[in-house]
């Protein structure tokens, strides 16, 4: 299997140090251009991170790899329609493309009848995930849309906390070095930034209920009072 590689030039030495210190902004800005060197440098930061994700719902090696490079072309042909402008929002929306490529394998070979499986059991958890990999935290939803609400509620160290541990794969003495803080510090950081994404999902669940609630209920009333002017 091919991996995409845009512009070849594979090792860091090679890249601009100007470039890659630049706001992630420009970043975004020059790969939308097709600059090679900024799509190299998309490629090689986020590909760890895509690679954990999927092979944490494959569990096959070979796999995981196509569906990696399947995610990344898509993610390099989809740059210009792609409004975030933060690494967390370009992180949310590529995994969101991973997971499309994931769905996407397994209908069709279910259509093709090469595997028996039933989607429903393949549908991602909604519960906290496995405490191994706390990127599965953030990726065991259904609705990005929660996530991303969840996130912008927490504090900006408990975001770039949990962007550094969960997403981009960072150890605990990385992120405090990259953070100015002392290790043990960065574990209560992510404890807390956890423990607060847990109660703003769990809240933006039971809002959800609340709404479909309330929703039937107007239903239930326009249905009774329609029985009323027959009556």
């Amino acid at each position: 299997m091919t991996q995409p590689t845009p512009a070849d030039s594979g090792s860091s030495r090679q890249r601009s140090p100007s470039l890659e210190q630049a706001p992630f902004s420009r970043l975004l800005e020059l790969g939308r251009a097709r600059d090679p060197e900024a799509l190299s440098l998309l490629y090689h930061r986020f590909l760890p991170m895509i690679y954990r994700f999927l092979h944490s719902r494959t569990g096959n090696t070979a796999l995981t790899e196509d569906l990696t490079s399947d995610t990344f072309f898509a993610i390099m042909d989809s740059l210009g329609t792609l409004r975030a402008q933060d690494e967390l929002g370009f992180a949310t929306w590529a995994l969101g493309i991973a997971r499309n490529k994931f769905a996407m394998h397994y209908r069709r070979a279910k259509a093709r009848a090469e595997v028996s499986i039933d989607l429903a059991e393949m549908a991602e958890p909604t519960t906290v995930a496995d405490e191994g990999d706390p990127l599965l935290v953030l990726i065991a939803r259904e609705r990005w849309a929660d996530v991303v609400a969840a996130l912008n509620q927490l504090t900006p160290e408990q975001r770039e906390t949990l962007w550094r541990r969960c997403l981009l794969g960072e150890s605990a003495d990385e992120v405090a070095h990259a953070m100015s803080k002392p290790t043990n510090a960065i574990y209560g950081l992510q404890f807390r930034a956890l423990a607060a994404l847990a109660r703003y999902l769990s809240g933006s669940d039971h809002a959800g209920e609340d709404d479909a609630s309330e929703a039937g209920r107007r239903s239930e009333r326009g249905a009774d009072h329609a029985a009323r002017r027959k009556a």
